[in-house]
């Protein structure tokens, strides 16, 4: 392609060149004139030529060819997507429970799972959450409620594990 444009480049530098070398050598009046309208239409051939030789089969193959790359890289970049947005929603989720445990008084780490949501096009929801701590019983079931009431989380998706955190 870049070596195309370059032959086409070439092809009207070229042109100008003997254009103007013409138009210098004719003698003033209606010859000169003859020779600029001459030389316009050479330009102006030098122009389009590409354009003239171009084959329609090959250009639709080119341009169907750039569609489906195009159509390919956005397929990727969805999945990319969708991989960044459940990293962030599961970092934040995690995040918003660890500061709902430390205002109960809870020292614990939080682990959360996202899945895409079941419609096309959704994005990624809170699926699964994992505690791990030293909890009592109370600070528990409080923190369960609280996760089943702010995140729509069930308790049957909630996990607690033992583990002294340091």
């Amino acid at each position: 392609m870049i070596e195309l444009i370059r032959s086409w480049l070439v092809g009207i530098t070229c042109a100008a060149a003997i254009v103007a070398l013409c138009e210098s050598l004719a003698p003033a009046g209606t010859v000169r004139k003859i020779g600029r309208l001459t030389g316009g239409l050479v330009l102006l051939l030098a122009i389009v030529q590409p354009v003239m030789k171009l084959n329609m089969d090959d250009f639709a193959g080119i341009l169907t060819s750039y569609r489906v790359d195009a159509e390919v890289a956005a397929m990727d970049m969805g999945v990319e997507n969708a991989r960044l947005m459940k990293g962030i929603i599961e970092e934040e989720t995690a995040a918003y429970i660890l500061d709902k445990a430390e205002a109960l008084g809870i020292d614990c780490r939080v682990d959360v799972t996202a899945a895409m949501g079941e419609e096309e096009g959704d994005y990624p929801i809170p699926h699964k959450v994992t505690v791990v701590g030293d909890l009592t019983q109370d600070q528990r079931r409080e923190l369960t409620r609280r996760i089943e009431a702010d995140l729509a989380i069930p308790a049957e998706r909630q996990a607690y594990e033992r583990e002294e955190v340091e």
